[in-house]
């Protein structure tokens, strides 16, 4: 089936996954001394980007690219690190991320997540594109040519918004007639 994704030529799908858990964005860094830097969200950004790659490498039957410093190649495949995903090219990606709705929030009535207590939409794109690229998605982020991305709670009137917290991802392979 071939879909027009917002700002983008016709397009294949290629991934649609949903992500139950808690969505952490990635954002500031820590620098920790002797070049070690750690995102100050640690304990949070890293399960939840766990969840992504899983579902992600589940569904497209891949498996996650296996680094080790200095080495150009997959330790599991062979491949080199520069071209291991499925998508080669230009790449359009959804994403309706569902975040925990605050008891403020639900005091006030509140239908969108417009305030502080989430992180910002940005960086909840930088967890999710991450995710992809360590599950074999795509090889690099900066294949993404297209990106929509939408926060809500769970009471958000929006066709993807979750009954719990998680994020529902979509990837397109822009400028490739489906078969």
């Amino acid at each position: 089936m071939t879909e027009t994704v917002p700002a983008a030529p016709p397009a294949t799908r290629v991934l649609d996954i949903t992500v139950i858990g808690t969505p952490a964005g990635q954002g500031a860094i820590s620098f920790k001394g002797r070049g070690r830097a750690v995102h100050t969200n640690h304990d949070v950004l890293m399960p939840w980007r766990v969840e992504i790659t899983k579902a992600a490498t589940r569904a497209l039957g891949t498996h996650q690219r296996v680094r080790v410093k200095k080495m150009p190649n997959c330790r599991a495949c062979g491949k080199p690190n520069r071209t291991h995903g499925e998508i080669a090219g230009p790449v359009a990606v959804q994403i309706v991320v569902t975040v925990e709705r605050s008891p403020t929030a639900a005091k006030r009535g509140d239908l969108w997540p417009a305030n502080r207590t989430t992180s910002d939409i940005d960086h909840h794109a930088r967890a999710v594109l991450d995710a992809l690229c360590n599950a074999s998605v795509f090889p690099d982020d900066g294949q993404v040519v297209a990106l929509e991305v939408q926060k809500v709670f769970p009471v958000t009137p929006h066709p993807d918004a979750l009954p719990k917290p998680g994020a529902t991802i979509r990837v397109w392979k822009i400028g490739v007639p489906a078969a």
